[in-house]
């Protein structure tokens, strides 16, 4: 598995119960969210900072104390500003085998983006205790199960019965099919980032001309292919330079970089130094904590 998936098969589980709990700093490899998708719903709450987040074709801005709920399958990434965050990730489905009423029931939430801003959450106390509750669990489980899934369907319960329709960002049929046609692509740079990849090959897997790929791209991702193919080459590279004994050339040349003086420019262009410095600098951090 690469460390980016786009389509990931990291299985979101605590042991044998199907949710998992991040907390996210600047310090977690993942910090930037690079575009993803799983079939598990996530629950995203802002601690500080800001978040800007592209789910499929939508696209807003989070700050402290709001919550994002990501419908499963959803195209989705972010990009922090001095952030910290913390994630739940959970297939409420697998939590109710055989139970229809309850997959029906759930199945507004599985296909919906749910946006509630802080000041919402606030005047609501029930739905405030239960969103603490969640989390206050998930980050210290235990093996707490039915505690958990209390605070899980808890949440839930409380979600469906406090939202208004403005709140529910629907994901629409076209847009979920044209999510769905995008894929392949975006798991084609997965497994094949460090090669060269054509413009030409990307649009041939979702079936359409590279001038209609291009727009049709930039509606989901928020960014040009080749953008985003270079900003995904070095969310990689910076990976690779935190966590490998690898020099710069070689991360480079490993990233799909024949050139290390364009990697330069390129990661400069991304992540606002050069590589080395970048290294120097998370080892020293790394050394520090």
């Amino acid at each position: 598995m690469h460390y980016l998936d786009y389509h990931e098969q990291i299985p979101h589980r605590t042991g044998d119960f199907p949710l998992a709990y991040y907390f996210v700093d600047e310090s977690f490899p993942r910090y930037r969210m690079t575009m993803h998708w799983h079939k598990e719903m996530e629950i995203i709450r802002i601690n500080r900072g800001s978040m800007r987040f592209f789910l499929d074709e939508d696209e807003l801005v989070a700050g402290a104390g709001d919550l994002l709920t990501i419908g499963g399958g959803v195209i989705h990434g972010g990009e922090p500003e001095d952030c910290v965050y913390e994630c739940i990730v959970f297939d409420p489905q697998a939590l109710t085998p055989g139970i229809e009423s309850c997959r029906g029931a759930l199945w507004p939430l599985m296909r919906n983006n749910v946006y509630l801003k802080n000041r919402s959450i606030e005047a609501d106390p029930l739905f405030r205790a239960s969103v603490d509750r969640l989390f206050t669990l998930a980050a210290d489980f235990g093996g707490r199960s039915i505690e958990m899934l209390s605070a899980i369907f808890g949440f839930l319960h409380c979600q469906l019965n406090s939202l208004g329709a403005a709140q529910m960002r629907m994901i629409s049929e076209r847009t979920w099919q044209k999510a769905e046609q995008l894929k392949p692509a975006l798991e084609y740079i997965e497994h094949n980032y460090g090669q060269h990849i054509s413009l030409e090959t990307l649009a041939k897997l979702t079936g359409f001309s590279p001038k209609y790929f291009c727009r049709y791209f930039r509606t989901i991702v928020h960014r040009s292919p080749i953008d985003y193919l270079n900003y995904y080459r070095i969310e990689c590279a910076a990976h690779f330079l935190a966590n490998s004994d690898m020099n710069v050339a070689e991360v480079a040349m490993h990233c799909g970089f024949s050139d290390s003086s364009a990697f330069i420019k390129q990661f400069r262009k991304y992540k606002g130094t050069t590589p080395k410095q970048y290294k120097i600098r998370v080892q020293a951090a790394s050394s520090e904590s």
